[in-house]
């Protein structure tokens, strides 16, 4: 579809550049031509002017009438011939055209066969009749060639255009289909991701139905298994559903909120839960740190950062959780023991079910979506999330705006 669609724009491009250009040619031709017309018209005006008034030797050196000559006929049948020394060749030509020029009643036209113009001027008191005949040979053949140049030149043009037109197109399209790709392997992903629970509930209900005179307590494990996996359906359709608002533009409501006071509930929310994993946590929190936002939103991205520690720290885990106010922003970092990640790992954290050990996440309870959920927070408070993996621990350090005080 993108390609269809690049080429399409590429294709509508280059045939509104043919009508623009092909409307410039056609435009200057007139023009050109027209200005020609007007110019040959007049010096033949003044070859006919000049006939009247110079000798035919000052004619013929004239360098002003070198593609005109005059034909003066005399009411006796005697005439004269003014003509430039690079007119012979016409002069041979012209007089058998010259009766048909008289006889006619047009006083300017255009002779094809002898690929010249005229201009035919009858003196009503004398009977004279003056007839200044054109070469336009030479100037056909400019003509001729300045099209055929224009046309090559056009033609040229035109296949850059498309091929830059067509980089272009495809620089314009570029996030559009990184964002149909990326649309593509979301949905195939939380298609994948709900198969699962699906699959499992859908094994329990057969093996529940295919017993039907079993009683509620020796079902139990499958009820239980049921429940579980329903649980953690809901749970991943909530955080699809969080992901796609935001996709499509999710205003959040914010307030003046303190932050100290909503990490520091989440914190102590965490201690019974690290103290049944088995796993050291430690909090310092700044306190009265305020910020613009979401109340809930905040206490979200603490969770799943705090969530996200529990399950893939490694040994006691060691985590740790700091709050501090650096001027401008509140700086949030929760880390803690783990496995040493490369720097293709953490470029990949953030995206969606993106997981470093499909396996373990699996065992977790995990499905991808936490960070990405964690990233799209900080960016809707306008801040920010990053992570470091060094000396065999993690680091997640996400920054939001303060309010600014009045002075």
């Amino acid at each position: 579809m993108i390609r269809r669609l690049r080429n399409k724009i590429a294709l509508i491009n280059l045939i509104l550049a043919s009508i623009i250009l092909l409307t410039a040619l056609i435009s200057v031709f007139i023009t050109g031509y027209s200005r020609i017309e007007s110019e040959g018209k007049a010096r033949m005006k003044m070859a006919i002017d000049a006939s009247r008034s110079m000798d035919k030797e000052k004619f013929f050196y004239e360098k002003n009438f070198a593609d005109t000559m005059v034909f003066v006929v005399y009411p006796n049948g005697e005439g004269d011939i003014f003509c430039h020394e690079q007119n012979q060749q016409l002069v041979s030509n012209a007089g058998d055209y010259l009766v048909d020029i008289i006889n006619s009643q047009q006083d300017y036209g255009f002779l094809l066969k002898a690929r010249c113009r005229y201009l035919c001027e009858r003196e009503a008191d004398t009977g004279i009749i003056r007839v200044a005949m054109q070469d336009t040979f030479g100037r056909q053949n400019s003509i001729g060639e300045y099209i055929v140049l224009y046309i090559v030149t056009i033609v040229i043009s035109l296949i850059c255009f498309f091929f830059i037109s067509y980089l272009l197109a495809n620089i314009a399209l570029k996030p559009v289909e990184d964002s149909w790709k990326q649309q593509k392997q979301f949905v195939a992903d939380a298609s994948h991701e709900l198969k699962t629970p699906l699959s499992v509930i859908m094994a329990n209900t057969e093996i529940i139905a295919s017993h039907p005179d079993e009683t509620v307590a020796s079902q139990m494990k499958w009820i239980e298994n049921t429940r579980s996996e329903s649980k953690r359906m809901a749970e991943l359709v909530a955080k699809l559903l969080f992901l796609a608002k935001h996709d499509d533009g999710l205003v959040v409501q914010t307030s003046h909120i303190n932050l100290s006071d909503c990490i520091d509930k989440v914190a102590l929310s965490y201690d019974a839960v690290f103290y049944e994993n088995n796993k050291k946590f430690s909090y310092e929190i700044e306190k009265d740190i305020e910020t613009n936002g979401n109340e809930q939103q905040l206490q979200q991205l603490i969770t799943i950062l705090l969530d996200n520690a529990n399950k893939y720290s490694v040994d006691e885990g060691n985590i740790n959780l700091t709050l501090t106010a650096n001027g401008k922003h509140a700086v949030l970092t929760v880390s803690n023991d783990s496995i040493t990640l490369t720097q293709e790992q953490t470029d990949q954290l953030f995206d969606r079910f993106y997981t470093i050990d499909q396996s373990r996440n699996k065992n977790s309870g995990g499905n991808g979506l936490g960070l990405s959920i964690a990233k799209m927070i900080c960016e809707t408070h306008k801040g920010k999330i990053s992570v470091e993996s060094k000396n065999n621990r993690t680091t997640f350090t996400a920054t939001i705006p303060l309010i600014k005080k009045q002075k």
